[in-house]
C-alpha cells in the first residue's frame, strides 16, 4: 500500500501545484483499503470550490491517474478543511430527520439534489431499516440526483397526524395511495 500512497501523494502534489496552490500534501492514511488525504490549509475554500466542485474534480482526476498507473489502484479520497467529514455529518442528520418524518407520516420524502458519494451515504445509512426503502431519481445534467426515502410496501404505518408541511432541505413526495405504495420509480 505504501507504493500506492507515495504515487497518489506525488500526483496530488503535482495537481495542487498546477492549480498554483502552495500546499504541503500530507501522508495518506489507509481507511479500509482506501487512501485518504486530509489537506489542511488556509486556502481550503479554494480547493473545495463552489458546492465542492473543485474538490470532487481533484479527487476524480487523482483516481483516474492512479487507475492508469496501477491496475489495482486503491480508491483515493481527498478532503480539505474537514469539508467531507462535516458534510457527511450534515447528510446523516438530515437523513435521520427525513426518516423520522417518513415513519411519522407514512409519506415518502425526497432529499435535495446530491452527488453519487452523498447519495451512497444515505443508502448505506438506511440499508438495515426493514421498514424503509430508498431509491435515486431525477438526474440533473451535472449528475446529481435525489434520494427518495419511503416506507416499504409491506410496512403498515401507525395512524399519525401530520399536515405533510414542507420543511427546508427536501421536498415532500407526491401524495401516496392509501395502500401505502411508494413514489413510482423514474422512467428511463
Amino acid at each position: 500500500m505504501k507504493e500506492y500512497a507515495d504515487a497518489a501523494r506525488e500526483i496530488l502534489g503535482n495537481l495542487l501545484r498546477l492549480l498554483q496552490l502552495d500546499v504541503d500534501v500530507p501522508e495518506a492514511t489507509d481507511d479500509g483499503g482506501q487512501l485518504f488525504f486530509q489537506i489542511e490549509t488556509e486556502e481550503a475554500g479554494r480547493i473545495i470550490g463552489r458546492a465542492c466542485q473543485n474538490l470532487d474534480a481533484l479527487q476524480f482526476i487523482l483516481n483516474r491517474m492512479m487507475s492508469r498507473r496501477f491496475d489495482d489502484a486503491p480508491y483515493c479520497v481527498v478532503d480539505a478543511g474537514h469539508y467531507r467529514e462535516q458534510r457527511r455529518e450534515k447528510i446523516l442528520a438530515d437523513t435521520e430527520a427525513a426518516l423520522e418524518r417518513v415513519r411519522a407520516t407514512g409519506r415518502s420524502w425526497r432529499m435535495p439534489l446530491l452527488n453519487s458519494m452523498e447519495r451512497r451515504i444515505i443508502h448505506q445509512a438506511l440499508k438495515d431499516c426493514p421498514d424503509i426503502t430508498t431509491h435515486s431519481e431525477d438526474e440533473e445534467p451535472d449528475g446529481r440526483k435525489r434520494v427518495v426515502i419511503s416506507l416499504s410496501d409491506d410496512y403498515v404505518p401507525p395512524q399519525a397526524g401530520g399536515d405533510g408541511a414542507q420543511e427546508e432541505g427536501g421536498e415532500a413526495a407526491p401524495e401516496l395511495p392509501v395502500d401505502g405504495g411508494e413514489v413510482p420509480p423514474p422512467s428511463f
